[in-house]
């Protein structure tokens, strides 16, 4: 029961930080996922013995750019193929089940396009300068923690059937519909407030978000399996580490950025 409690202060106060900086101001938001993202790179470096200071470089060399308004969401596009490329890579690695030695450039190259990138792409959610919308942000945030928290409940009391028992025998089919379910009514509520989209949209970003996170949320298990550790950090009790409590975002974000701003890329 402690565990609990612990469990809810420490979580409580984790979103707490992100709302209260996504509605405080921009430059507050940007703040704060840096210093969450900053931490989660160490702990990803940490899982696969790697040490380099040029991918957090790059990527605050990015972000100031990106709060600058210096970049366009045209000049995103290769950054994206970069990651997306990442991503299919480590989705083959994921389900070929075996076991891949990183060299040191490849060690870098996923720190920067995995982790790095991943984290960059959730600033970009809300715009920048004068179009800076944080009523996405909040959106991508409550459909992450939406569906993590109905996919460990629904599966913790209905889950029979493992999504995937080799990576992680706790997850279930049963978990994963009940995140994907409870995404999709979210994602009608927040159309009530915020009918600017249409809900078809809405409900296309509620089941992108219910897959991606729960791949993310595995990619990061297989990372701790090869590894050999159950967190990768301590630093949020009854949690993990900042890399443990943001897998799922790290990998959605990009995803959740091409569908918000698809148009740019196809006209």
């Amino acid at each position: 029961m402690k565990e609990i409690y612990i469990r809810g202060i420490s979580g409580g106060l984790y979103v707490a930080l992100i709302v209260g900086s996504v509605f405080t101001h921009q430059l507050l938001f940007t703040l704060t996922i840096l210093l969450f993202s900053t931490l989660a790179i160490i702990e990803f470096q940490r899982l696969i013995h790697h040490r380099s200071y040029m991918p957090m470089a790059l990527v605050l060399l990015l972000v100031y750019n990106f709060y600058q308004s210096k970049i366009e969401v045209s000049d995103l596009l290769y950054p994206l193929i970069s990651i997306f490329i990442a991503h299919f890579f480590l989705l083959y690695w994921l389900f070929i089940q075996k076991k891949i030695q990183f060299g040191y450039l490849s060690k870098t190259l996923l720190t920067l396009f995995y982790v790095g990138l991943g984290c960059f792409f959730i600033i970009t959610l809300g715009g920048s300068g004068s179009d800076y919308h944080p009523e996405d942000v909040l959106l991508f945030y409550l459909l992450i923690w939406t569906n993590n928290s109905f996919a460990y409940l629904v599966g913790r009391k209905f889950g029979k059937n493992p999504l995937y028992a080799a990576i992680s025998p706790n997850k279930s089919w049963e978990g994963f519909f009940g995140g994907l379910i409870f995404c999709g009514i979210t994602a009608l509520i927040f159309w009530q407030f915020y009918p600017e989209k249409s809900l078809s949209l809405y409900m296309l970003i509620a089941i992108v978000t219910a897959c991606l996170a729960s791949i993310g949320d595995l990619i990061q298990s297989q990372f701790k399996r090869q590894a050999m550790v159950k967190d990768s950090g301590s630093l949020i009790p009854g949690h993990g580490g900042f890399f443990d409590r943001m897998d799922s975002a790290i990998f959605t974000a990009p995803w959740f950025y091409l569908i918000l701003n698809l148009k740019e890329y196809v006209s």
